[in-house]
């Protein structure tokens, strides 16, 4: 009877996984039809399939279509019913295909078909047929249907036909769940009614009550198991509270965790200590790390209610939810039905290792998850991912064998969709990915649906460099996709643009300079005239009041002080030589420290006049002084005033004033 029932679970456990981990793709999932006619994988594990001629490629998660336009393909003369769909590959990037009718030409490098092929058709002979059920890279199976779509079957774990007596099993992890701790000094602890805690004497049997000793503990509403630590503490856990006992003077602590967790919870449900003494804290809203110092909250798992806690044979932690089995260490994978691992709540605290190093996780009364970690392990690493969609501004664009894109300034919304295309186990591949030139950190993708999506939006112009990883069940980072995209800056920005702005800047500024040189220039011309124009005006007052008055006064007669200087040493050395007949231009010049020819320069600039018409003017305007103030005859002031003939004077006294000295004199 027993091992009746045994072999029934076990076909049973053995139908179950095999109908949990087949997975289907339909119309909905993005095939064109459910008749399926023609499954190819593709050298970059994407997979290619034929609905009767409308055709759609893998991206990891579902299909993407593929457009064909039937009309430029290769029309067969005749019906080939007899030969099927068949296939050729021609090196490593052209796919010849082949139904009923036509003859189709794929190219892998832009993932598109070409039409040119009455020029390059090759021998029909040399087609494969095509079966509608292959094997991928993974070997997984692909089964194609004529009216259901695809049904999937990843490869088989080895191990899960190995018989359990499952009764036994579950027996020995629901009696882990029971608290039962053996002390260094020989006691073992127990509970009793719920808070009560026993101490019972291996030697003779004798139980102490520690609540007698610790009150406290009363506090405690259901003391649920405890975890040893290193000597002499020990972890007691309840469903409302957690502390620290002392093996040894039988004292409480608190349990440092707890600031931490009570945040969130205070119920735990289990604890285990792993391998290098990181204690695994099981709680009814998530599971925590304590490291002896510091207290994590672990991220990533599909339930945060733990129910239980185990380690394995190589030390990894492996946590019961209320919603399946994660694995914990050394990276979170949250295991479901593409592993054989059903979706249910876990009981509390019943989970063991077993001698052979199988986990035994109970869920039900009388079923429980019994497997090895080995099974669940795959061997091959987690690979680059693939891209298999590129949107510019909404629109996909054409893929080309180098992963490089050359936009335009307003090409700058872009989206990756890119996949592992681990189609045994989707979600156990994590994602990150970054763009640089925007950025140097990674950022983590949510998805666990076998594919990932990076949105970047209104990029600036600039070269950037996408990378894109997955990481496999032990958290190891794959190489990167790596896609460059260079977005152009507008022609209004490019170099030469902002070449000939600087031009432009250019050339106006050295016409704007040209215009304010002239304006100054002008602006200088028509003061230079101006000061010229009062410099004529001011010379002719001065001539004019040196040839109209008979008083010489040299600030009226000269423009500046220099003149005014000069001024005052001539008349000087004139009045000083006043009565001297033979004064001449070659003494005034020697008294006034100039040359003849400057002397004679600076007089006809100022006045107009010679130095001998400036000597004679001097004498004259003396004389007519004297004529009108003094009583001396004319010859006599003819003499006083250097003239050598009293008819000489005459003449020149008439010639400058209009009269004759005589009639110029003051009456008496």
């Amino acid at each position: 009877m027993k091992i009746r029932t045994i072999f029934a679970f076990s076909l049973a456990l053995w139908q179950l996984v095999l109908c949990a981990q087949t997975r289907y793709w339909q119309v909905q999932d993005g095939l064109p039809t459910g008749e399926v006619r023609q499954i190819i994988p593709l050298p970059n594990h994407q997979t290619l399939v034929n609905c009767e001629g409308v055709f759609c490629i893998s991206d990891g998660e579902s299909f993407l279509p593929l457009s064909c336009d039937r009309r430029q393909t290769y029309q067969l003369e005749h019906y080939a019913d007899s030969i099927g769909y068949g296939h050729y590959w021609q090196g490593d990037s052209l796919l010849w295909l082949r139904d009923f009718y036509r003859v189709y030409l794929f190219d892998m490098s832009t993932r598109s078909f070409r039409y040119d092929i009455s020029e390059r058709l090759i021998s029909l002979s040399d087609f494969t047929p095509s079966p509608s059920t292959v094997n991928d890279w993974q070997g997984g199976t692909w089964s194609g249907t004529l009216g259901n779509g695809i049904a999937y079957i990843p490869p088989m774990k080895s191990g899960w036909n190995i018989k359990y007596n499952v009764d036994s099993l579950i027996a020995v992890a629901r009696k882990a769940a029971e608290l039962n701790l053996q002390f260094r000094d020989g006691r073992c602890l127990k509970s009793r009614n719920l808070n009560q805690l026993i101490c019972v004497n291996s030697a003779d049997g004798t139980e102490t009550l520690l609540n007698e000793r610790l009150p406290q503990l009363y506090a405690y509403r259901y003391i649920v198991g405890a975890c040893s630590l290193s000597e002499p503490w020990i972890v007691l856990y309840s469903q409302n509270g957690a502390c620290m006992l002392n093996t040894e003077t039988d004292t409480l602590a608190p349990f440092p965790p707890s600031d931490v967790i009570d945040e969130y919870t205070d119920k735990y449900n289990c604890m285990v200590q792993g391998t290098d003494s990181t204690l695994w804290i099981g709680t009814q809203n998530g599971l925590f790390k304590y490291d002896g110092t510091t207290t994590l909250r672990i991220e990533g798992l599909a339930n945060n209610c733990i129910r239980s806690l185990v380690l394995d044979t190589y030390g990894n932690v492996w946590a019961g939810t209320a919603y399946g089995i994660s694995k914990i260490t050394p990276s979170v994978t949250n295991l479901d039905a593409s592993d054989g691992i059903p979706l249910v709540s876990m009981m509390e605290r019943a989970a063991c290792l077993t001698a052979d190093g199988s986990l035994v996780f109970v869920h039900h009364s009388s079923h429980a998850t019994i497997f090895r970690p080995e099974w669940l392990s795959d061997s091959l690493n987690a690979t680059v991912p693939v891209l298999t969609q590129f949107i510019v501004n909404g629109n996909e664009e054409l893929f080309n064998s180098d992963n490089v894109w050359s936009l335009a300034y307003d090409e700058n919304y872009l989206t990756f969709h890119f996949s592992s295309l681990d189609y045994a186990h989707p979600s156990h591949v994590l994602y990150r990915y970054r763009l640089v030139g925007l950025e140097d950190e990674w950022n983590q993708s949510a998805s666990s649906s076998g594919s990932a999506v990076a949105d970047y939006k209104a990029l600036p112009p600039g070269d950037y460099l996408f990378e894109a990883q997955a990481s496999s069940d032990d958290g190891t980072w794959s190489e990167s996709l790596t896609v460059s995209v260079t977005i152009h800056p507008p022609f209004w920005l490019t170099w030469w643009a902002k070449l000939i702005y600087c031009g432009i800047v250019l050339l106006i500024g050295i016409i704007l300079l040209r215009l304010y040189i002239r304006k100054k220039r002008r602006q200088l011309e028509r003061e230079n005239d101006a000061k010229v124009n009062r410099l004529f005006e001011l010379r002719e007052e001065a001539r004019h009041q040196f040839a109209e008055n008979t008083q010489i006064d040299p600030k009226k007669i000269a423009i500046n002080a220099e003149e005014e200087k000069l001024m005052l040493h001539l008349l000087a050395a004139v009045e000083e030589h006043l009565d001297d007949t033979d004064y001449n231009v070659d003494q005034l010049a020697r008294d006034v420290a100039l040359s003849r020819t400057n002397l004679y320069s600076k007089l006809r600039n100022m006045l107009g006049i010679s130095p001998a018409d400036f000597i004679r003017n001097v004498r004259l305007k003396r004389a007519a002084q004297l004529l009108s103030t003094s009583t001396a005859s004319v010859s006599e002031i003819s003499e006083r005033v250097g003239f050598a003939t009293p008819r000489n004077f005459s003449a020149s006294f008439k010639k400058m004033f209009g009269v004759l000295p005589s009639e110029y004199k003051s009456p008496q």
